[in-house]
Protein backbone atom coordinates (compact mmCIF):
# COMPACT_ATOMS: atom_id res chain seq x y z
CA UNK A 1 0.00 0.00 0.00
CA UNK A 2 1.13 3.37 -0.78
CA UNK A 3 0.57 6.38 1.45
CA UNK A 4 0.91 10.31 0.10
CA UNK A 5 3.03 12.38 2.39
CA UNK A 6 2.99 16.14 1.45
CA UNK A 7 5.90 18.25 1.62
CA UNK A 8 6.75 19.38 4.92
CA UNK A 9 10.19 20.33 6.08
CA UNK A 10 13.14 19.04 4.58
CA UNK A 11 10.61 16.46 3.28
CA UNK A 12 9.51 16.20 -0.27
CA UNK A 13 6.26 15.69 -1.37
CA UNK A 14 5.94 11.61 -2.62
CA UNK A 15 4.02 8.51 -2.16
CA UNK A 16 5.70 5.71 0.04
CA UNK A 17 5.52 1.60 -0.11
CA UNK A 18 4.88 1.32 3.80
CA UNK A 19 2.92 -2.39 2.51
CA UNK A 20 6.05 -4.50 3.99
CA UNK A 21 6.34 -6.39 6.94
CA UNK A 22 9.68 -4.27 8.31
CA UNK A 23 10.62 -1.13 6.58
CA UNK A 24 13.87 0.63 7.54
CA UNK A 25 14.83 4.47 6.82
CA UNK A 26 18.44 5.59 7.86
CA UNK A 27 20.37 8.80 6.77
CA UNK A 28 22.75 11.61 7.47
CA UNK A 29 21.69 13.56 10.72
CA UNK A 30 19.30 16.66 9.94
CA UNK A 31 18.41 14.50 7.02
CA UNK A 32 14.71 14.43 7.50
CA UNK A 33 13.74 11.06 9.00
CA UNK A 34 12.10 12.02 12.25
CA UNK A 35 10.12 14.62 9.97
CA UNK A 36 9.12 12.25 7.68
CA UNK A 37 7.62 9.63 10.37
CA UNK A 38 5.61 12.63 11.81
CA UNK A 39 4.34 13.39 7.99
CA UNK A 40 3.24 9.70 7.60
CA UNK A 41 1.48 10.06 10.92
CA UNK A 42 -0.08 13.09 9.83
CA UNK A 43 -1.43 11.23 6.51
CA UNK A 44 -2.51 8.23 8.57
CA UNK A 45 -4.39 10.40 10.92
CA UNK A 46 -6.00 12.36 8.09
CA UNK A 47 -6.98 9.18 6.04
CA UNK A 48 -8.93 7.51 9.99
CA UNK A 49 -10.39 10.89 10.09
CA UNK A 50 -11.74 10.69 6.43
CA UNK A 51 -12.87 6.89 7.06
CA UNK A 52 -14.61 8.20 10.56
CA UNK A 53 -16.60 10.93 9.29
CA UNK A 54 -17.65 8.45 6.62
CA UNK A 55 -18.83 5.88 8.87
CA UNK A 56 -15.84 3.16 8.01
CA UNK A 57 -13.13 1.94 9.81
CA UNK A 58 -9.58 3.06 8.60
CA UNK A 59 -6.04 1.84 8.76
CA UNK A 60 -4.90 2.43 11.96
CA UNK A 61 -1.13 3.79 12.97
CA UNK A 62 0.83 4.80 15.94
CA UNK A 63 3.59 7.09 16.12
CA UNK A 64 6.53 6.16 18.86
CA UNK A 65 8.98 9.23 19.30
CA UNK A 66 12.37 9.07 20.46
CA UNK A 67 13.09 9.82 24.30
CA UNK A 68 10.60 7.42 25.65
CA UNK A 69 12.31 7.16 28.73
CA UNK A 70 9.77 7.51 32.21
CA UNK A 71 11.03 9.47 34.88
CA UNK A 72 7.59 11.21 36.70
CA UNK A 73 6.35 9.28 39.75
CA UNK A 74 2.78 11.02 39.80
CA UNK A 75 -0.42 9.66 39.87
CA UNK A 76 -2.46 9.90 36.61
CA UNK A 77 -6.05 9.50 35.30
CA UNK A 78 -6.90 6.95 32.58
CA UNK A 79 -7.87 8.71 29.46
CA UNK A 80 -11.58 8.66 28.74
CA UNK A 81 -11.75 8.03 24.94
CA UNK A 82 -15.07 6.92 23.63
CA UNK A 83 -14.48 6.49 19.91
CA UNK A 84 -11.81 6.89 16.79
CA UNK A 85 -12.48 10.76 16.99
CA UNK A 86 -10.91 10.64 20.66
CA UNK A 87 -8.32 8.15 19.67
CA UNK A 88 -7.19 10.25 17.35
CA UNK A 89 -7.10 14.24 19.50
CA UNK A 90 -5.53 12.31 22.61
CA UNK A 91 -2.70 10.68 20.29
CA UNK A 92 -2.01 14.14 19.05
CA UNK A 93 -2.08 15.90 21.71
CA UNK A 94 0.00 13.25 23.58
CA UNK A 95 3.18 14.31 22.10
CA UNK A 96 3.12 17.78 23.72
CA UNK A 97 3.96 15.65 27.06
CA UNK A 98 5.09 12.17 25.83
CA UNK A 99 6.20 11.07 29.00
CA UNK A 100 2.87 11.86 30.77
CA UNK A 101 1.53 9.38 28.56
CA UNK A 102 3.58 6.63 29.02
CA UNK A 103 2.76 7.23 32.87
CA UNK A 104 -0.27 6.52 31.84
CA UNK A 105 0.06 3.24 30.05
CA UNK A 106 2.11 2.07 32.77
CA UNK A 107 -0.62 2.86 35.92
CA UNK A 108 -3.40 1.44 33.87
CA UNK A 109 -2.32 -1.14 31.28
CA UNK A 110 0.40 -2.12 32.77
CA UNK A 111 -1.31 -3.07 36.03
CA UNK A 112 -3.10 -6.03 33.93
CA UNK A 113 -1.35 -9.24 35.31
CA UNK A 114 -2.07 -10.23 31.81
CA UNK A 115 -0.23 -7.67 29.96
CA UNK A 116 2.23 -7.21 32.79
CA UNK A 117 3.59 -11.41 32.13
CA UNK A 118 3.65 -10.50 28.52
CA UNK A 119 5.64 -7.80 28.66
CA UNK A 120 7.86 -10.06 31.27
CA UNK A 121 8.25 -12.52 29.13
CA UNK A 122 9.48 -10.24 26.00
CA UNK A 123 11.98 -8.63 27.81
CA UNK A 124 13.37 -12.09 28.87
CA UNK A 125 13.34 -13.21 25.30
CA UNK A 126 14.93 -9.74 24.29
CA UNK A 127 17.21 -9.53 27.05
CA UNK A 128 17.76 -13.16 28.39
CA UNK A 129 16.85 -11.61 31.82
CA UNK A 130 14.34 -13.11 33.70
CA UNK A 131 12.29 -10.48 35.29
CA UNK A 132 8.76 -11.29 37.86
CA UNK A 133 7.88 -7.17 37.99
CA UNK A 134 8.29 -4.23 36.58
CA UNK A 135 8.10 -1.51 38.76
CA UNK A 136 11.58 -1.53 39.78
CA UNK A 137 13.46 1.10 37.38
CA UNK A 138 15.75 -0.97 34.45
CA UNK A 139 18.36 0.10 32.33
CA UNK A 140 17.03 2.81 29.75
CA UNK A 141 17.04 -0.36 26.89
CA UNK A 142 14.50 -2.16 29.06
CA UNK A 143 12.88 1.05 30.07
CA UNK A 144 12.46 1.72 26.06
CA UNK A 145 11.65 -1.48 25.41
CA UNK A 146 8.65 -1.64 27.44
CA UNK A 147 7.37 1.36 26.63
CA UNK A 148 7.67 0.79 23.00
CA UNK A 149 5.51 -2.38 24.00
CA UNK A 150 2.66 -1.11 26.07
CA UNK A 151 2.70 1.67 23.12
CA UNK A 152 1.85 -1.04 21.12
CA UNK A 153 -0.85 -2.29 23.20
CA UNK A 154 -2.35 0.84 23.94
CA UNK A 155 -2.83 1.14 19.66
CA UNK A 156 -4.34 -2.36 19.54
CA UNK A 157 -6.68 -2.37 22.96
CA UNK A 158 -7.54 1.63 23.76
CA UNK A 159 -11.06 0.79 23.54
CA UNK A 160 -10.82 -1.97 25.85
CA UNK A 161 -11.95 -2.93 29.41
CA UNK A 162 -8.36 -4.07 30.55
CA UNK A 163 -10.46 -5.15 33.96
CA UNK A 164 -12.47 -7.78 32.77
CA UNK A 165 -10.11 -9.26 29.47
CA UNK A 166 -9.20 -12.75 29.19
CA UNK A 167 -6.02 -14.11 28.28
CA UNK A 168 -7.48 -15.65 24.97
CA UNK A 169 -8.83 -12.29 23.96
CA UNK A 170 -5.48 -10.69 24.43
CA UNK A 171 -3.83 -12.93 22.64
CA UNK A 172 -6.10 -12.93 19.98
CA UNK A 173 -5.89 -9.68 19.34
CA UNK A 174 -2.13 -8.76 19.62
CA UNK A 175 -1.88 -11.68 16.86
CA UNK A 176 -4.61 -10.69 14.39
CA UNK A 177 -4.66 -6.81 15.15
CA UNK A 178 -3.25 -4.63 11.99
CA UNK A 179 -1.35 -1.94 12.95
CA UNK A 180 1.04 0.54 11.19
CA UNK A 181 3.56 1.02 13.27
CA UNK A 182 6.28 4.03 13.00
CA UNK A 183 9.37 4.29 15.52
CA UNK A 184 12.05 6.89 15.57
CA UNK A 185 15.48 5.51 16.60
CA UNK A 186 14.38 2.11 17.95
CA UNK A 187 17.92 0.85 18.30
CA UNK A 188 18.34 3.70 21.09
CA UNK A 189 20.06 2.78 24.37
CA UNK A 190 20.39 -1.15 22.83
CA UNK A 191 23.53 -3.00 22.97
CA UNK A 192 24.19 -4.49 19.24
CA UNK A 193 23.82 -7.63 20.39
CA UNK A 194 20.36 -6.95 21.69
CA UNK A 195 19.78 -4.97 18.18
CA UNK A 196 20.57 -7.80 16.27
CA UNK A 197 17.02 -9.92 17.56
CA UNK A 198 15.16 -6.84 18.15
CA UNK A 199 13.05 -6.74 14.98
CA UNK A 200 12.19 -10.92 15.12
CA UNK A 201 10.93 -10.65 18.93
CA UNK A 202 8.92 -7.45 17.68
CA UNK A 203 7.79 -9.03 14.94
CA UNK A 204 6.89 -12.59 16.43
CA UNK A 205 4.58 -10.74 19.13
CA UNK A 206 2.95 -8.74 16.69
CA UNK A 207 2.36 -10.37 13.76
CA UNK A 208 0.24 -8.77 12.04
CA UNK A 209 1.57 -5.18 12.53
CA UNK A 210 3.79 -3.18 9.76
CA UNK A 211 6.77 -1.86 11.19
CA UNK A 212 8.61 1.42 9.71
CA UNK A 213 11.19 2.73 11.86
CA UNK A 214 14.62 5.28 11.42
CA UNK A 215 18.00 4.02 12.31
CA UNK A 216 21.39 4.95 13.01
CA UNK A 217 22.22 1.20 13.42
CA UNK A 218 24.29 -0.60 10.23
CA UNK A 219 23.51 -3.92 12.21
CA UNK A 220 19.64 -3.51 12.17
CA UNK A 221 19.60 -3.11 7.60
CA UNK A 222 21.09 -6.86 8.14
CA UNK A 223 19.23 -9.27 10.44
CA UNK A 224 15.18 -8.90 9.06
CA UNK A 225 14.85 -11.17 5.83
CA UNK A 226 11.50 -9.36 4.97
CA UNK A 227 12.15 -5.77 5.11
CA UNK A 228 12.54 -2.94 2.75
CA UNK A 229 15.44 -0.34 3.34
CA UNK A 230 15.27 3.20 2.04
CA UNK A 231 18.07 5.73 2.11
CA UNK A 232 16.68 9.48 2.77
CA UNK A 233 18.44 11.73 0.77
CA UNK A 234 17.71 15.25 -0.49
CA UNK A 235 14.04 15.06 1.15
CA UNK A 236 13.36 11.89 -0.26
CA UNK A 237 13.35 7.78 0.07
CA UNK A 238 15.31 5.57 -2.31
CA UNK A 239 15.12 1.90 -2.50
CA UNK A 240 18.01 0.12 -1.73
CA UNK A 241 17.87 -2.77 -4.12
CA UNK A 242 20.18 -5.50 -2.93
CA UNK A 243 19.16 -7.52 -0.41
CA UNK A 244 21.51 -7.06 2.72
CA UNK A 245 20.10 -9.70 4.93
CA UNK A 246 23.09 -11.12 7.03
CA UNK A 247 25.28 -8.48 4.74
CA UNK A 248 28.82 -8.29 5.99
CA UNK A 249 29.05 -5.16 7.90
CA UNK A 250 32.28 -3.89 6.39
CA UNK A 251 30.11 -3.68 3.03
CA UNK A 252 27.21 -2.10 4.97
CA UNK A 253 29.46 0.67 6.06
CA UNK A 254 31.37 1.02 3.29
CA UNK A 255 28.24 1.07 0.63
CA UNK A 256 25.36 2.12 2.29
CA UNK A 257 26.99 4.35 5.35
CA UNK A 258 29.55 6.14 3.12
CA UNK A 259 32.41 5.31 5.74
CA UNK A 260 35.74 3.79 4.70
CA UNK A 261 36.34 0.06 5.44
CA UNK A 262 40.24 1.02 5.15
CA UNK A 263 42.45 3.57 5.63
CA UNK A 264 43.49 5.21 1.80
CA UNK A 265 46.98 4.61 1.87
CA UNK A 266 46.57 0.90 3.74
CA UNK A 267 43.69 0.49 0.82
CA UNK A 268 46.42 1.45 -1.55
CA UNK A 269 48.84 -0.36 -0.58
CA UNK A 270 47.00 -3.59 0.10
CA UNK A 271 45.79 -2.87 -3.84
CA UNK A 272 49.44 -2.92 -4.63
CA UNK A 273 50.40 -6.18 -3.12
CA UNK A 274 46.71 -8.16 -4.05
CA UNK A 275 48.41 -6.88 -7.39
CA UNK A 276 51.66 -8.52 -6.98
CA UNK A 277 50.57 -11.49 -6.18
CA UNK A 278 48.09 -12.15 -8.74
CA UNK A 279 51.45 -11.85 -10.92
CA UNK A 280 53.40 -13.87 -8.76
CA UNK A 281 56.17 -10.82 -9.29
CA UNK A 282 57.76 -7.91 -7.57
CA UNK A 283 59.18 -5.28 -9.22
CA UNK A 284 60.67 -3.87 -6.28
CA UNK A 285 61.35 -6.11 -3.25
CA UNK A 286 62.70 -3.15 -1.36
CA UNK A 287 59.74 -0.90 -1.64
CA UNK A 288 57.81 -3.97 -0.86
CA UNK A 289 59.82 -5.15 2.53
CA UNK A 290 59.15 -1.27 3.47
CA UNK A 291 55.38 -1.19 2.94
CA UNK A 292 54.59 -4.25 4.80
CA UNK A 293 56.50 -3.21 7.48
CA UNK A 294 54.89 -0.33 8.05
CA UNK A 295 51.16 -1.36 7.58
CA UNK A 296 52.19 -4.41 10.26
CA UNK A 297 53.60 -1.81 12.80
CA UNK A 298 50.81 0.87 11.83
CA UNK A 299 47.73 -1.17 11.18
CA UNK A 300 48.45 -4.31 13.28
CA UNK A 301 44.64 -5.64 13.49
CA UNK A 302 44.26 -4.90 9.77
CA UNK A 303 47.38 -6.77 8.75
CA UNK A 304 46.11 -9.88 10.51
CA UNK A 305 43.12 -9.52 8.46
CA UNK A 306 44.80 -9.12 5.47
CA UNK A 307 48.09 -11.28 6.87
CA UNK A 308 47.42 -14.16 3.64
CA UNK A 309 48.03 -11.54 1.17
CA UNK A 310 50.43 -9.77 2.66
CA UNK A 311 52.73 -12.95 3.53
CA UNK A 312 52.50 -14.15 -0.09
CA UNK A 313 53.53 -11.00 -1.41
CA UNK A 314 56.48 -11.14 0.87
CA UNK A 315 57.51 -14.49 0.01
CA UNK A 316 57.61 -13.80 -3.75
CA UNK A 317 59.38 -11.14 -3.01
CA UNK A 318 62.02 -13.07 -1.10
CA UNK A 319 62.11 -15.63 -4.18
CA UNK A 320 62.92 -12.40 -6.28
CA UNK A 321 66.05 -11.74 -4.07
CA UNK A 322 67.18 -15.42 -3.79
CA UNK A 323 67.17 -15.51 -8.37
CA UNK A 324 68.77 -12.18 -8.74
Amino acid sequence: MYIQISETGVIKRQKVDIDSDVSIIYGYNNSGKTTLLKALDQAFANRQMEKFILGQSGDQALYIPTNRIVVSEHSTEQPQLKDCEDWLHYQKDSYKDYSLHLKRLRDHILSNEIVHQFICGAIHKIFDIKVNELNSRYSDGIENIINIYLSIIWAMMWNTDFSVLSEKAFFDELSQKQLYVMIDEIEMYLHVNIQSKLIGSIKQDFPACHLIMTTHSPLLLTRYKQCLIYKIQAGKLKMIEEDMYYEDLNIIYDQLFDVDELPKKFQKDINLLGNAVMKNRVDDTEKIQSMIKHMREEYPNLSRRYNAIITKAENIGDKNDQNT
